[in-house]
């Protein structure tokens, strides 16, 4: 069975106009063969030497494979902690929580500016304002519909933060986009945000969402609304044309 996938990266390589590549991992066994692995990795990084740069999302339990891939000048971005719901918690849900199919996407694209440790603000060959144009577009995209659902909780009658709701199937959804637009912080927005959206599906289905291991307020926010570390990846961004 194939466990090790590239594929290129049309809409990041457009918003960001670098040629970008993804390696994908799909049912690796902790007890593969870590050397063949890394081995196997840099083949690909070698034979897509066209591309700026090649995102590798490697599984938490392969440190062989990273430290490897680190002597073979792949840059280190950060850890991906990946967050399942799994109880209810305390928090209380104090503000107005509203769901919808799409939503004015101008009132959230200054969460672009929020985005500071996502993987193309956290490496600095990607250039501020290209990596800013990627995430603004990614907030237009989905509150116009590449999202299955977008919740909204509002201070009093404002809209003041948003995370978008990706059904993956019938048993899994996955919270992509979450932020408190920054006039509005600090007033507990981001947990009423969260409570209210498992209430609305945490008896129906597994709730999944990521962050960065630097990002140590998404991740308190988080633990403090009922979810528990369920995986990691080691993020590493690949320059084969850097390190010709």
């Amino acid at each position: 069975m194939k466990t090790v996938f590239y594929e290129q990266l049309e809409w990041d390589s457009k918003q960001l106009d670098l040629q970008c590549g993804l390696i994908d991992f799909r049912g690796i066994s902790s007890d593969i063969n870590q050397y063949k692995l890394a081995d196997n990795l840099v083949q690909i990084i070698s034979e897509n030497q066209d591309v700026d740069f090649i995102t590798i999302k490697l599984p938490g339990d392969l440190p062989v494979v990273l430290d490897c891939l680190l002597k073979e000048s792949v840059r280190f971005i950060d850890t991906e902690f990946v967050y399942k719901f799994d109880h209810i918690s305390d928090v209380k849900n104090q503000h107005d929580v509203d769901f919808f199919d799409s939503f004015d996407p101008d009132i959230f694209i200054p969460l672009a500016d929020e985005m500071i440790f996502s993987r193309f603000y956290m490496d600095d060959n990607i250039p501020l304002d290209k990596a800013r144009k990627l995430w603004s577009d990614s907030v237009r995209n989905y509150c116009m519909g590449r999202a299955d659902k977008i919740a909204v909780v509002y201070l009093q009658t404002q809209p003041a933060g948003m995370a978008t709701i990706n059904f993956v199937n019938n048993e899994n959804i996955t919270l992509h986009i979450i932020g408190v637009l920054k006039p509005f912080q600090r007033h507990g927005l981001g947990r009423s945000l969260m409570s209210r959206i498992t209430k609305e599906y945490g008896d129906k289905y597994e709730v999944f969402v990521e962050t960065q291991s630097l990002n140590k307020s998404a991740r308190k926010l988080y633990q403090r609304t009922g979810f528990s570390l369920d995986s990691m990846r080691y993020v590493l961004h690949a320059w084969p044309k850097k390190n010709k």
